[in-house]
């Protein structure tokens, strides 16, 4: 039986028992009228009273009835009273939860042609701003399910810094806004001096030639700014092996004398600060050298030094000897030393100055046609009796004619053999 029917039930015997209440008011029933001796007849009943219990009986049972009505379609007692929930048009919302960064960028960047991924807590909203890289880097940003990827379209740079943030108003789906702006730095190493060799004897700025573990080949010619960035970013694991074979050895990975004098040689035909290390200018110039295939214009060139008897020096020019000549190297207590070593100041002219073996100070002004190599020992001209024997304090002295012809065919960076 339902809410409403037990209602109305209650409702039809409350209206039952009130009826018998009027039935025994004053005036009515038995009690209201006088005996029937016939002494006197009986009193009629009032009409202004029946009048009103009927009202008030109809008054009651049309309440009963909008009380039904209302059970019967499904509100409770407590709909009645006002606590019914309220509805979704008119409830406050419930607050978004914020968006979170999930995950960034490492600090240490290893490849800049890799992509850079900033990851939400869900994936970003139309409307959500792309990070920004400082300095600008050519490139696209696109959306991968919660993550939004930079991709370079070349490389970042090598040797250098940038700065990613991630604005305030970047909103993920279903969130509202990360609410404060979030700013990492990004470093970008200097690439590894294996790539640095590789490089500079592919452009031909080294005598040698790569061997690799793998048989990976180095393709010649021109390629992709990309592609060279990805070159240097991931050289191939193998050696370098001295070409011509009587060149210069090099240490693989380790930025060696032959190293630095070849990239010393780079440096000064690229018009950059011929330091001998590499930097950002000097890894900008490689990238651009290397996609547009720019070799070194002139043949490797390197000079020995021999101080078996008769000492010679020979200057080298690719596979062939291109000078040959008499020289002086240090006497017993003033040797030169032996080894590699790259040119590192050239002079026409200039006033030498030292200590002799025997304790006494030498000033020579206008030594002519001088390659500084290894502290105060030099490649120059001076005038001797003759040449092919220890004579000097720790020079290579040669004709001086010869020494012109000789500096005239060196540059700053070429390497000086010592054996």
């Amino acid at each position: 039986m339902s809410y409403a029917c037990v209602s109305l039930c209650h409702m039809n015997a409350f209206v039952g028992r009130m009826k018998a209440m009027g039935e025994h008011l004053p005036g009515r029933g038995p009690q209201g009228e006088r005996g029937s001796n016939g002494d006197s007849p009986p009193e009629p009943r009032s009409r202004s009273r029946v009048v009103s219990v009927s009202v008030l009986l109809m008054v009651i049972a049309a309440g009963a009835v909008g009380t039904a009505v209302l059970l019967t379609r499904d509100h409770s007692v407590s709909d009645l009273l006002g606590s019914h929930p309220v509805s979704a048009a008119t409830a406050a919302a419930e607050p978004l939860t914020p968006t979170r960064l999930v995950t960034l960028p490492t600090h240490a960047i290893v490849n800049g042609t890799e992509p850079l991924t900033v990851t939400l807590s869900a994936p970003p909203a139309a409307d959500s701003p792309a990070p920004t890289l400082r300095p600008a880097v050519a490139g696209t940003w696109r959306t991968v399910g919660n993550s939004v990827v930079f991709t370079p379209t070349s490389t970042l740079m090598p040797c250098s810094t940038y700065t990613l943030t991630v604005w305030s108003n970047t909103i993920a789906t279903g969130h509202s806004r990360l609410g404060k702006r979030r700013t990492i730095g990004l470093n970008m190493p200097c690439p590894a001096t294996a790539a640095l060799q590789q490089s500079l004897a592919r452009l031909g700025y080294m005598g040698a030639s790569f061997h690799s573990l793998y048989g990976v080949r180095i393709v010649s010619g021109p390629e992709t700014r990309r592609e060279a960035a990805v070159h240097v970013f991931h050289p191939p694991r193998g050696v370098l092996v001295p070409d011509p074979s009587d060149a210069p050895a090099v240490e693989t990975g380790r930025l060696d004398e032959t190293t630095r004098g070849a990239l010393t040689v780079y440096q000064s035909h690229h018009s950059l600060a011929p330091t001998g290390e590499p930097n950002y200018a000097t890894w900008a110039s490689l990238l651009a050298a290397e996609s547009g295939y720019h070799r070194n214009p002139s043949p490797y060139t390197w000079v020995t030094v021999s101080e078996s008897i008769p000492e010679t020096l020979e200057v080298h020019r690719g596979h062939h000897v291109a000078l040959s000549t008499p020289a002086n190297t240090g006497v017993p207590g003033a040797e030169t030393a032996r080894g590699i070593f790259p040119i590192f100041s050239r002079l026409e002219s200039t006033t030498m100055t030292g200590t002799n073996p025997d304790g006494s100070h030498y000033s020579d002004p206008g030594v002519p046609w001088v390659n500084y190599f290894n502290g105060g020992d030099a490649v120059h001209g001076f005038p001797r009796g003759s040449y092919g024997t220890p004579q000097s304090n720790g020079c290579v002295e040669l004709p001086i004619e010869t020494a012109h012809t000789v500096f005239d065919m060196l540059q700053l960076g070429d390497i000086v053999v010592v054996s």
